[in-house]
């Protein structure tokens, strides 16, 4: 630019200093008007004297320009520098004043063959049910340990609505005393969903379907459960694998709140989860787990023990991660003991059943599959089988048809189509269909896809 700049300016400067006679000679004195060799040479010399002065004039300018863009800069403090130093023992947190808030909304319409009654016995089939909005608030407390606090405004019936703290929780990554935790150890304290399965742990928008699995209902809660306590979080080494890993979880719960022992005048109760996962071929992995529920009796409430096996096979090629992928998975969940408020004796139970006795303990499991086509559209099918909880001779069937599709990981529609085959004549050949528009707005970005978590 600045080479440019002087050989335009020199040009200018050349033209306006050249003699007229020189520029344009008259016809009459054209031959008298021609320069001598020597005349040519000097006039040479004195273009390239001038040129060579102005050259270094301009190298002057730029040379005085850069000192003082330099001198400029040592004047301007840091951003750092401006802000006056904490107070020892102060920490400040980028955020702290500022959580990431995210509002999650679920809306469900639904129609039935069959009339349809929820627990509070109010008509729920052919209906549309804003079912859910959540509010979602994210902070950093300080360099060790966030906070989550989630609260839910829910209706089971249309148009009444509940409130409730689903999860309101300190996640504690590590200790000021400790350079580095042990096997990567993370605490938890507050209310949050208990590790029981895979399922449990997730919230209702994240569901791989639109209702959670009839075992899950039937054992655990129509929404799984959330109980208060402590939760503490391991990796377990696996030396013998590098291409493996595992992860413990040991949790103590207030008790009750859960299907299977609802009574609030439980003791403490206690809760393991340990999975395995492993890869194959990086297109391939697999994930086991194994859960226990036990809390022991008093206070007039019998003793319960719940067990659950999860496993997850997915297939996600790595050159198209995000445009196809297959899951098979499944959950198990069953107990030692009979559930302690049945209508009857294990032995009555069997014998109604056909079964030998003492085999009246409560038993079910869900399977299901997952296709993904593209990176929007996803569909597959899920088979539930479980016994009922207040009579184990009865049984309860259902079989779920659906499809995906995203807008974006912020906008979700799904289409769900169930029969079941059931022991409880009011749902016995119910035919379901369920449109269900899951939205998400707010500073706080949603998980991605819910197959690539």
């Amino acid at each position: 630019m600045h080479r440019s700049l002087s050989s335009t300016a020199f040009l200018m400067l050349l033209l306006t200093a050249w003699p007229v006679s020189v520029v344009r000679p008259t016809d009459k004195n054209q031959e008298a008007a021609k320069p001598d060799q020597a005349t040519i040479e000097a006039l040479k010399a004195q273009i390239a004297a001038m040129k060579a002065e102005y050259e270094r004039r301009i190298k002057d300018l730029e040379q005085q320009v850069e000192k003082i863009q330099i001198q400029m800069l040592q004047a301007t403090p840091e951003p750092e520098a401006a802000i006056p130093p904490p107070q020892r023992g102060i920490q400040i947190i980028p955020g702290v004043l500022n959580p990431a808030i995210s509002v999650v909304g679920n809306l469900v319409g639904r129609g039935d063959s069959t009339k349809v009654f929820n627990e509070e016995g109010n008509r729920i089939d052919n209906k549309m049910n804003l079912r859910e909005a959540e509010i979602d608030m994210r902070v950093p407390v300080d360099p060790y340990a966030d906070a989550v606090l989630i609260t839910s405004v829910a209706a089971s019936t249309p148009g009444r609505y509940s409130v409730d703290v689903e999860e309101g929780y300190v996640n504690i990554k590590k200790l000021p005393f400790m350079e580095k935790t042990p096997l990567g150890l993370k605490l938890k304290a507050g209310r949050f969903h208990p590790a029981f399965g895979k399922l449990n742990i997730l919230h209702t928008h994240d569901l791989p379907q639109s209702f959670r699995p009839l075992p899950i209902q039937e054992f655990l809660g129509e929404e799984g459960f959330n109980q208060n306590g402590v939760s503490g979080e391991f990796f377990v080494p696996t030396p013998w694998d590098d291409k493996s890993s595992m992860d413990a979880t040991i949790q103590a719960l207030t008790g009750g709140d859960i299907a299977i022992s609802p009574d609030a005048r439980s003791r403490v109760s206690y809760l393991g989860h340990l999975r395995y996962f492993r890869t194959f071929e990086e297109s391939h992995n697999f994930e086991l787990g194994w859960s226990t529920y036990y809390h022991p009796s008093g206070n007039g409430v019998s003793r319960v023990q719940l067990h659950g096996l999860d496993f997850m096979y997915r297939w996600k090629p790595f050159r198209q991660g995000e445009w196809k992928s297959f899951i098979l998975a499944g959950e198990g969940l069953f107990t030692n003991h009979a559930y302690p408020d049945a209508l009857e004796s294990p032995d009555v139970q069997s014998a109604i059943a056909g079964q030998k006795p003492g085999h009246g303990k409560p038993f079910g499991y869900t399977l299901y599959t997952q296709w993904q086509f593209d990176r929007r559209k996803y569909a597959g099918v899920r088979w539930d089988q479980t016994s009922v909880l207040f009579n184990p001779g009865l049984r309860r069937r259902s079989l779920t048809l659906y499809f995906s599709y995203y807008f974006s990981e912020f906008l979700r529609f799904r289409l769900n189509y169930e029969h079941r085959w059931s022991d409880l004549f009011t749902e016995n050949g119910r035919n379901s269909v369920f449109a269900e528009l899951n939205f998400v707005f707010g500073s706080h970005p949603p998980e991605p896809f819910w197959v690539n978590k």
